[in-house]
């Protein structure tokens, strides 16, 4: 008991929680865009051969935009969540850095599926990360909802957000699920469409 009285203590900046932040979201999409590598062609000059190189690419190029994506709508919530904050604490700063760190796991599961494509574990797999990076977010959310508030902030909160952010949950889940039926397609469809739930934060209620 002493020991998360002492996770609720410190009045932290949040000015350096979002440097941190920003520093690795920035590294993540740096390092999932290195998984597109230039095809290496026997005749330099054949378009033939690169354009079907390329077409051999598209796996890649498909779980890198769907990466990209996934994570830019964490970062834009990310950034909604910690401007509700009145302050860090080192509860807070803790569920961020597991936060981070799952978040920074994310370029794995993406190179894993755009080199497997038609691997349904593979496939799969992309689909709980995403999941798992789902529900640690809405437990930080969910933290400074119910304890680092602005009191500004009171009441302009759709109270039942963190039950709807479970919608992004079951369908990365489905997602995983259907890859073991018709792998690559739809999968890829729900991956590609869970994130447009929240491409933007959900906005104040009037008070």
């Amino acid at each position: 008991m002493q020991l998360l009285q002492r996770f609720a203590r410190g009045e932290l900046r949040l000015t350096r929680l979002e440097a941190f932040s920003d520093g690795v979201f920035a590294i993540i999409v740096t390092l999932l865009v290195l998984e597109l590598k230039v095809p290496t062609l026997a005749d330099h000059h054949s378009a033939a051969e690169l354009g079907h190189q390329l077409q051999e690419l598209l796996p890649k190029f498909l779980s890198w935009l769907i990466s990209f994506i996934i994570v830019c709508k964490f970062w834009l919530n990310h950034h909604h969540v910690l401007g509700l904050a009145r302050h860090a604490n080192y509860a807070m700063v803790w569920l961020n850095a597991l936060f981070l760190m799952f978040q920074s796991f994310v370029p794995f599961p993406t190179a894993l599926m755009g080199e497997y494509p038609g691997n349904p574990l593979a496939v799969a797999f992309f689909g709980i990360v995403m999941a798992f990076n789902t529900m640690l977010f809405m437990l930080l959310h969910r933290y400074v909802l119910r304890h680092l508030l602005k009191p500004e902030m009171e009441g302009t909160q759709d109270p039942h957000v963190i039950l709807k952010s479970w919608i992004g949950v079951a369908s990365y889940l489905l997602g995983s699920a259907s890859a073991w039926w018709l792998v690559m397609p739809l999968a890829y469809v729900f991956y590609a469409l869970t994130p447009l739930f929240f491409i933007v934060p959900p906005s104040r209620r009037s008070t």
